[in-house]
C-alpha cells in the first residue's frame, strides 16, 4: 500500500514520542493500528463484493448464452417433428375426404396388341426344365436350411 521503510518508521515513532509524550503514544498507536485494520478489512470486503458482482454478471451472461443455445437446439429437434405432424394431419384430411367421396368406377384394363407369352407346361412324363439358381456362398448364413449336427464332440476354444 504505502512504501514505508524501517528507517521511516523510526523517524515517525521519534516524532510521535516527542509530540504525544510517552504516556499517550501507546494508546494512539493502538488506535491507529485498529483503524488501519478496519480500513484493510473494509477494502477487502469491497473487493470481495466487486469480485462477486463481476462473477454474477459473468454467470448471468453465460446462462443467457446457454439458454439461447438450448432454445436453438430445442427448435432444431421440434421443427422436423412439427413438420411431420402437419404432413400427417394433411394426409389424414385427404384420406377422410377420399373416404367420404363416392367411389369412382375403375377403368377397364386395356389389352395391348402384343402380350407376353404364357408359360407352356412340359409334356407328360418329362421333367420341368431347371431354374437357374444363384450360386451359394458358403460364408453366408442360410436361415432356411437345416443346421448340420456337429461331426463330433467339439470344444469351444475361446
Amino acid at each position: 500500500m504505502f512504501d514505508v521503510g524501517f528507517g521511516e518508521l523510526i523517524v515517525i515513532g521519534a516524532v510521535g514520542l516527542v509530540v504525544l509524550g510517552p504516556e499517550r503514544l501507546p494508546k494512539v498507536a493502538r488506535t491507529l493500528g485498529a483503524l488501519l485494520g478496519r480500513a484493510q478489512r473494509f477494502a477487502a470486503s469491497v473487493k470481495a463484493d466487486l469480485d462477486r458482482e463481476i462473477g454474477q454478471t459473468e454467470l448471468a451472461r453465460i446462462e443467457a448464452e446457454l439458454r439461447e443455445e438450448g432454445d436453438a437446439l430445442r427448435q432444431t429437434i421440434h421443427q422436423p417433428l412439427s413438420d411431420a405432424r402437419e404432413e400427417i394431419t394433411g394426409l389424414n384430411r385427404e384420406l377422410a375426404a377420399l373416404e367420404q367421396a363416392p367411389p369412382t368406377p375403375a377403368p377397364a384394363p386395356q389389352v395391348s396388341a402384343v402380350s407376353p407369352p404364357l408359360p407352356v407346361p412340359p409334356p407328360a412324363g418329362q421333367a420341368e426344365p431347371a431354374i437357374d439358381a444363384p450360386e451359394r456362398d458358403e460364408r453366408q448364413l442360410d436361415l432356411f436350411a437345416d443346421p448340420a449336427p456337429p461331426a463330433g464332440p467339439e470344444r469351444d476354444r475361446r
